[in-house]
C-alpha cells in the first residue's frame, strides 16, 4: 500500500503557511487544519480538493496519532482547544517547528524533533512575523516619497517563499525524517545596496504601470546584479573575524542531504530574487491602497 502522509499544520495563518497548504494540496496527503483555517481552505481551494488527491480534516475528525507529522509555523499557539497542556505529547508524532531565523533568540525548540530555521525569506504577503523589517522600512519610505536609508548590516541570503514551501512539502510527503536542526536560505549573497536597487527599480516600474506613465528608466532592461553562487557546505574553521562572520552563509548541507534522500534532488531554489521581490511588492502595494 502506498505511503499516504498525514500532516497537521498549525500556527498563525501566514503567507508561508498558505504556500505550504498549496504545495501539499498538489499531493496525495491528508492535511489536518484548525477549524478557522480549515474553513478558509475549503472555500479558497475548492477546485484543488475536488479534482486532486489531497483531503483535509479538522483536528476533531483526525486527531494526532502515531505516524503523523505536526508542522508548527511561526510562534504559536500550537495546541487546539480540546488538547490542553501536553496535547502535543503523542507517541510517534514528529514535531517540526519552522521559524524565521531573525527571531531565533526568542524561540525555545528543545521540545521538538526538528527545527527549521528560515533565513531571509521573501514572503508573498505580510503577516505571521515573516516580513523582513528592511523591506517594510523601504516600502514606507518610497510610498512617502522619502529617501530610503541604507544601514550597515550582514549580507542577505534571500530565498522566495515558493522554494521554501516546496522544500518543506517534498520532505513531508516522503518518509524521510527532518534533520534535527536545519537551515534554509538562498545560495547567493546580497548586499543591502544591491537589494535596495532591485526594490527601488521594481517599485518604480509597478508605480509606472499603475499610472500608465512610463519613462526611459522604467522601459530600459535592468541589469542582473552580480551575485556569486556559494557552496552548500559552510566551513566551520575557527576563529572567524567579525567581518567574515557577517558574510558567512547559513549551512545548507542538512536540508540538501535530507531532500536528496527524500526524492533524489537537493536544495536548489528556482525562483529568482527579483521575481520573489516583485510578488512581495505587488502585495504590499495592494494592501496599502
Amino acid at each position: 500500500m502506498a505511503h499516504r502522509p498525514i500532516v497537521h499544520l498549525r500556527g498563525e495563518p501566514s503567507s508561508l503557511m498558505f504556500g505550504l497548504v498549496e504545495r501539499l494540496l498538489r499531493s496525495a496527503t491528508d492535511l489536518v487544519l484548525d477549524t478557522p483555517l480549515h474553513d478558509v481552505v475549503v472555500v479558497r481551494y475548492a477546485n484543488d480538493l475536488a479534482f486532486g488527491e489531497a483531503a483535509i480534516f479538522t483536528p476533531e475528525a483526525k486527531p494526532l496519532s502515531f505516524g503523523h507529522r505536526l508542522v508548527m509555523v511561526g510562534f504559536g499557539p500550537f495546541t487546539t482547544e480540546g488538547e490542553g497542556q501536553g496535547g502535543l505529547d503523542v507517541d510517534g508524532v514528529e514535531l517540526i517547528l519552522v521559524t524565521p531565523a531573525e527571531h531565533i533568540a526568542e524561540v525555545s525548540f528543545d521540545w521538538v524533533d526538528a527545527h527549521v530555521e528560515v533565513h531571509d525569506l521573501i514572503p508573498m504577503h505580510s503577516g505571521g512575523g515573516w516580513m523582513p523589517p528592511v523591506l517594510t522600512r523601504w516600502f514606507e519610505a518610497l510610498v512617502a516619497g522619502q529617501a530610503t536609508e541604507l544601514l550597515a548590516g550582514p549580507e542577505h541570503w534571500w530565498v522566495g517563499e515558493v522554494d521554501v514551501a516546496d522544500a518543506l512539502g517534498r520532505l513531508l510527503i516522503s518518509e524521510q525524517a527532518f534533520p534535527e536542526i536545519c537551515k534554509m536560505s538562498g545560495r547567493r549573497s546580497w548586499g543591502e545596496d544591491q537589494t535596495l536597487e532591485e526594490f527601488q527599480m521594481l517599485y518604480r516600474r509597478t508605480s509606472a504601470g499603475q499610472s500608465g506613465s512610463f519613462g526611459i528608466e522604467e522601459l530600459t532592461a535592468a541589469p542582473t546584479p552580480k551575485i556569486e553562487l556559494q557552496t552548500l557546505m559552510v566551513s566551520d574553521s575557527l576563529p572567524l573575524t567579525v567581518e567574515a562572520n557577517r558574510h558567512q552563509r547559513p549551512d545548507l548541507s542538512a536540508i540538501h542531504d535530507a531532500l536528496h534522500a527524500a526524492d533524489g534532488d537537493g536544495w536548489r531554489p528556482l525562483v529568482p530574487v527579483r521575481t520573489a521581490l516583485m510578488h512581495c511588492l505587488a502585495r504590499m502595494l495592494e494592501i496599502s491602497r
